[in-house]
């Protein structure tokens, strides 16, 4: 019996660091269908643009999952018994625990809102939208921000 080859073969010895999006659904076993619908929401991380592509990164879809693989399901389909600790995220979204808004993390960072404000303008951090006017960061994207090593994880 032959094996069938996969229709895209990686020519390169590591892993990519940015998806487009049909790689990035694929990175996480999703349609990109299912992936817009998950940005659209915040569960993942929003796009970054390089040039005219919208790529996303490898390490903000690794955070986002970890973030996300606390509501496991059992083999049936049925959901797992919740096991989270103490959130750490909005105070003034009690129920949510996925976002921050940018005092929450100033205060987790110990820096002012306007310099979390101004990450997020000059690209640096990922941020979004909610209801048109309040901005929000995905836990997922504060996540791989603390995780990435860079010096700009490091000099905050």
């Amino acid at each position: 019996m032959q094996v069938p080859k996969p229709d895209i073969i990686d020519p390169y010895a590591y892993p990519p660091r940015a998806f487009d999006l049909a790689a990035a659904a694929r990175y996480l076993g999703l349609t990109p269908a299912a992936f817009s619908a998950l940005v659209r929401v915040g569960q993942l991380p929003f796009a970054r643009q390089l040039g005219v592509t919208a790529v996303w990164d490898r390490l903000a879809l690794n955070a986002a999952f970890e973030v996300a693989s606390a509501d496991e399901v059992r083999p049936d389909g049925k959901p797992a018994q919740k096991r989270r600790g103490t959130p750490a995220m909005s105070k003034e979204w009690p129920g949510y625990h996925n976002v921050y808004t940018p005092e929450t993390l100033a205060d987790r960072w110990q820096c002012s809102g306007n310099h979390i404000r101004n990450m997020i303008k000059r690209g640096d951090l990922a941020g979004f939208q909610y209801g048109g006017k309040l901005l929000r960061i995905s836990a997922a994207v504060v996540a791989a921000y603390e995780n990435a090593d860079t010096g700009k994880a490091r000099d905050r």
